[in-house]
């Protein structure tokens, strides 16, 4: 192991916990970075925590609130079709001004860009692309790199769109957030994964899931609600590290595990849990990793 990877606490396995109680659970576990959404970050605030508060807790704790993540709201259109549950909606729904002016005010140093409208909408590769190149360019104003990140119940997709846009857009400071619950569930090509410049895969969400969807339930809630460790799933985790790990695109990487099931867990509870499942998946990959948890 060359370079030290950093190790990210995606906030989706915390979300049910408040924000110090996240940091908490991230400090535990082992993780160098605990990610945060606008409405995370306006949430604490209503409680009572201001910005510097949150900085100065996870500094205190040993780790960096250094991820934003999502936004929507700079693709040519964004309101979804498949959400009408207004928790959701207002998750999504934070401008772009206002995104930026959170992540100054965190001095984050990443986001993350996603493309919500519809699967049937018709918006052109040039759209998109022009449109976050744009993106990037305000991004790089605040010293923030711009991930996107592909998602298959929505318009951006796959890996081969969102791979269009971010080389079209030819900027220094974009790059691509990889979710192996999106890339397994969506349009998977590992020949085009291969391909993809290391640099430019810029972090990676761990996920695990069953092999198929509960009929009864949509794409989107069995994205939100039945995720599983990795290894705990029928997904290629295994292959998919040892994939990413040939090309050196693992210097950002964490669980990526939206669960009900976690969801009603403590703090300790889920820092036990993430921390071990993670490292025995990147032991079963054969990844050479200073990762373990601080108990």
């Amino acid at each position: 192991m060359s370079k030290k990877r950093e190790y990210i606490m995606w906030s989706g396995n915390v979300r049910n916990l408040s924000l110090p109680e996240r940091i908490r659970a991230t400090a535990k576990a082992g993780f160098d970075v605990l990610t945060i959404s606008p409405y995370d970050w306006l949430e604490a605030m209503r409680s009572g925590i201001s910005t510097a508060d949150m900085r100065a807790m996870a500094s205190d704790a040993g780790i960096r609130i250094d991820h934003l993540d999502p936004l929507a709201k700079w693709a040519p259109q964004w309101m979804p079709d498949n959400i009408t549950e207004p928790v959701y909606l207002n998750f999504l729904a934070c401008d772009v001004d206002d995104f930026f002016r959170i992540g100054e005010a965190l001095q984050v140093t990443s986001m993350s860009a996603i493309a919500t409208y519809p699967a049937g909408v018709e918006i052109s590769i040039d759209e998109l692309t022009e449109s976050f190149a744009r993106l990037c360019d305000k991004a790089a104003n605040f010293g923030i790199r711009c991930d996107l990140e592909f998602i298959p119940m929505w318009g951006l997709r796959d890996l081969r769109t969102a791979w269009e846009v971010v080389k079209g857009a030819d900027r220094p400071n974009s790059g691509l957030l990889f979710d192996f619950y999106h890339y397994t569930r969506g349009n998977p090509d590992d020949a085009l994964l291969e391909t993809i410049p290391a640099e430019k895969i810029s972090a990676v969400q761990i996920a695990d899931a069953n092999a198929t969807i509960n009929p009864n339930i949509s794409l989107f809630q069995d994205c939100i609600f039945r995720r599983v460790h990795p290894g705990d799933g029928a997904f290629p985790v295994t292959p998919l590290l040892q994939l990413l790990e040939r090309k050196g695109a693992l210097s950002r990487l964490g669980p990526e595990t939206f669960s009900s099931v976690l969801d009603a867990m403590s703090a300790d509870e889920i820092a036990e849990v993430t921390a071990s499942k993670f490292a025995a998946a990147l032991d079963r990959a054969g990844i050479e990793h200073d990762f373990a948890a601080r108990g």
